[in-house]
């Protein structure tokens, strides 16, 4: 049986394929700041069609952030559970970990799935006037000399 893992970013994007005991679905996102992992439930192994949240372990010991009945999200900063980072080109970062399978049913065995994801290193917020300068933060539509008072507020001084 075969592990999917799909990375999506920005415009790169691959499928690895992990063999393994168990048919997983984990879809891997990732920016320059965060990495999302999306694990579906549904094994395809008759003896055991269901994978438990809590038998699914992120990096050094990152639990899922949020329980669907359809997924698992682990979202963790790219700094958090012994994510490695590498940069590949100015343009271009590597994030690697593992997904760890601990099956409650001790006559499975444990599994470790190694996950990867590349990112640009290009913000879609920022922008530059050439590649040679440093990205400047666009100006901001927002008003900063507005100053709230109570009419704003639809408080008057009802004495």
């Amino acid at each position: 049986m075969k592990v999917s893992v799909t990375l999506e970013v920005l415009v790169l994007s691959a499928v690895l394929v992990w063999p393994c005991a168990w048919n997983i679905t984990i879809n891997v996102n990732c920016s320059q700041d965060w990495m999302m992992v999306y694990v579906s439930p549904n094994a395809q192994d008759r003896n055991n069609p269901y994978i438990f949240s809590d038998e699914l372990i992120l990096g050094q010991g990152c639990p899922a952030t949020k329980i669907h009945t359809y997924q698992y999200d682990f979202m963790y900063p790219v700094s958090d559970c012994g994510i490695r980072t590498k940069v590949i080109s100015k343009d271009t970062i590597y994030f690697e970990t593992e997904m760890y399978f601990v099956p409650r049913n001790s006559r499975f065995e444990n599994q470790t799935i190694p996950l990867e994801c590349y990112a640009s290193r290009k913000s879609v917020w920022l922008t530059a006037a050439s590649t040679d300068e440093d990205p400047k933060v666009p100006a901001s539509i927002f008003r900063t000399d507005f100053e709230v008072t109570p009419e704003y507020l639809g408080l008057l001084n009802v004495s």
